[in-house]
This record gives structure tokens, C-alpha cells and sequence, in this order.
């Protein structure tokens, strides 16, 4: 036998030895499929204690030095790392201007200021990751995701359908229709729900004429405007007050200027800012102004209009409240090194 013939049948002996060893592309129908194996690890009662412990212990720890409360939002912390909500940080600051003082931590007494205290984006992260329950279900669940679960939660309390009749009820969302049913107002007469009614329809209204107030105003055809910075100021009493005051702007041929005063001192826990606009000469004019917000600003105003006449005896006009969307954010304005805002103005 030649070398060649030996070397075709040793290599048509492999192949049929390799056809026995591979395996069948097509499943046998006697053997089952393989699965993939899924490792399930049950938690116990035991090992749910620890984490909820663990998640209490956490939380003891991220709390508010002022107000001793997690933070709900914006967290700061001074330059030794001691934590305060947004709320209360605010609040020291505006303190301490109102006290004439330097703010300091109520923790380590170090100096603070809007540039020396940073916020803590780690500890926002990790508490918004820590479990909460659900003041209206008792559900546990992470504190970022009980905002999408109060819109949905059927134990939150949803107002009566005759609430505007006068209905004062308020109850879980599950409970509306039962309460529906139920509720005596659904058989009063017009005259005992006409009172109710009249009262919501007047508020109502006065809202309604505020900005209609506000949009005539602004549609004056001698309407002008101008970025007013007013700068904290102390007076020369015998007990220094604080005081707010602009440099002079030049309107109508005249020149003005903004003076403001805080409402309410350390001890109080609302504050409100007042302003007045005062005529730097004399001159008889009826003047309408308005306060509102700057394209810099963060802080919302809501928009009111003020009359005044001016004479050559009477130059400034009364103090107006500077009314905020939300009130508590008198703290940020104070706890600024100056406060912004836009002044329009308009001659009768």
C-alpha cells in the first residue's frame, strides 16, 4: 500500500470518528432543553431589620444642625462639613444681616457666607436614595420616588366634590364616591349653597381684577422701565436700623430713588421686605408703579400696581410690601449682598 492510499483512509477514519463525537444540532425529543439556572435569594425578616436599621441609622446621621429634620432639597454645608437645609441656611444668613453679625455655624462657630459654603451633592444623592414611608399609605419606598407615588397613591387626601358649595371634607381618594353619596350637600337648596358660592366667585374675581389691573398698566403709553439694586445701609439712631436704598435714576425729567425696610426682626419667623419711591424734588405728578421680577433674579414676585400723587410737600410715597410667590424666600433676598428687582413706572 502506498503512502498516499494510507494517508486518505487514516484521514476518512477521523472524520467518521468526529461525526460520532458531534453532538446533534436538533434537540432529542427525549431530552429536555437546558435551562439557565436563576440564583433567588429570599430575604428574611432578620435581614429586612438590618436594612431598615441601616437606612434609620443613615438618615440620624444627614439631619439638618439647625432645624435637626432631613433635607428635603438643596443641602449645604460650612468648611467643616456640618450639613444645613436650604431653608435654614438661608434663614442664618438673613439673621445675621438683620443682627448686623457674621454668620456663623451653629455647629463649629466657623464664619459662613453664600462664597464659604458649598452645597453637598453626595448627601443629596444618598438621601434621596434612602427608604421613606408614605405619610397617607405607610408604603416604604425610596425618598425619589414618593413624589411620582403621592400623585397615584389611593390613600392621599382628595377634597369633596361639593367643596365648592361649602363641603369641607377631605379624605382618601378611595373614599370619594362613598362620600359622594353621603354628603348632606347634594340636598341643599340654592339659598343655603348661594352664600358658599358667592364667597369663592368674590375671590375669584378680585384675582381676576388684579391682573387686569396689571395688564392695563403695562399697556400705558407712558410706560417706563428700569433695573433697580438697592444695598443694605445701617441708619445713624441710637439702635441702628437696617435700611435698603438705591442710587438715583433719572424718569420723566426727575431724578428718584428706592428705599426699603425689613418687616419683622431676628425673633420672627415671616418677614416681609417694603419699598417706597421717593421723588428727589419738587413736583406735582400722578405716578403708578410696579415691582417685579429681573431677567437674574430667582426669586418670584407677584406683580401689584401703586398709585401715588406727588406734590411739593409730600415726596415719598407710603411703604409697599414686597409680596413673594412663596414668602419664605424673603430669607434668600436679605441673605444677599444686594437685592435686584425691575421698577416700572408709568405717569398719569
Amino acid at each position: 500500500m502506498s503512502s498516499s492510499d494510507r494517508w486518505s483512509r487514516e484521514r476518512q477514519y477521523s472524520r467518521d470518528c468526529e461525526g460520532e463525537l458531534r453532538p446533534s444540532r436538533e434537540p432529542s425529543p427525549d431530552r429536555e432543553p437546558p435551562r439557565n439556572k436563576v440564583k433567588r435569594v429570599k430575604i428574611g425578616s432578620d435581614k429586612e431589620q438590618q436594612v431598615l436599621q441601616f437606612h434609620e441609622r443613615v438618615s440620624d446621621l444627614l439631619i439638618c444642625t439647625v432645624c435637626l429634620a432631613n433635607p428635603n432639597v438643596e443641602v449645604y454645608q460650612c468648611h467643616y462639613g456640618h450639613l444645613m437645609c436650604i431653608g435654614c441656611f438661608y434663614r442664618l444668613l438673613a439673621d445675621a444681616r438683620i443682627k448686623d453679625e457674621q454668620a456663623r455655624c451653629p455647629k463649629c462657630r466657623v464664619d459662613m457666607s453664600r462664597n464659604s459654603c458649598v452645597r453637598s451633592l453626595i448627601v443629596e444623592r444618598v438621601l434621596s436614595e434612602l427608604l421613606h414611608d408614605c405619610p397617607y399609605c405607610n408604603l416604604t419606598m425610596p425618598r425619589n420616588k414618593l413624589d411620582h407615588h403621592h400623585r397615584d397613591c389611593k390613600s392621599r387626601p382628595v377634597p369633596c366634590i361639593y367643596g365648592r358649595v361649602g363641603c369641607n371634607w377631605a379624605g382618601p381618594s378611595h373614599s370619594v364616591s362613598q362620600h359622594a353619596e353621603e354628603c348632606s350637600f347634594q340636598h341643599r337648596t340654592c339659598r343655603e349653597i348661594i352664600s358658599n358660592v358667592s364667597k369663592a366667585d368674590k375671590k375669584y374675581e378680585d384675582e381676576i381684577s388684579k391682573y387686569r389691573t396689571v395688564t392695563s398698566f403695562m399697556s400705558h403709553s407712558k410706560l417706563f422701565f428700569t433695573d433697580i439694586v438697592i444695598n443694605p445701609h445701617r441708619t445713624d439712631d441710637f439702635i441702628p436700623q437696617l435700611i435698603y436704598e438705591s442710587t438715583k435714576f433719572n424718569l420723566f425729567g426727575h431724578y428718584w430713588l428706592i428705599r426699603g425696610k425689613v418687616q419683622g426682626d431676628e425673633h420672627n419667623y415671616e418677614r416681609s421686605l417694603c419699598l417706597k419711591l421717593i421723588l428727589k424734588g419738587k413736583s406735582n405728578m400722578d405716578v403708578e408703579f410696579c415691582f417685579m421680577k429681573d431677567s437674574y433674579s430667582n426669586v418670584d414676585i407677584i406683580p401689584e400696581v401703586h398709585r401715588h400723587s406727588y406734590t411739593s410737600e409730600d415726596c415719598e410715597s407710603d411703604y409697599k410690601d414686597l409680596r413673594l410667590v412663596r414668602p419664605l424666600e424673603i430669607n434668600s433676598l436679605l441673605s444677599e449682598k444686594c437685592i435686584k428687582f425691575r421698577l416700572f413706572v408709568a405717569q398719569m
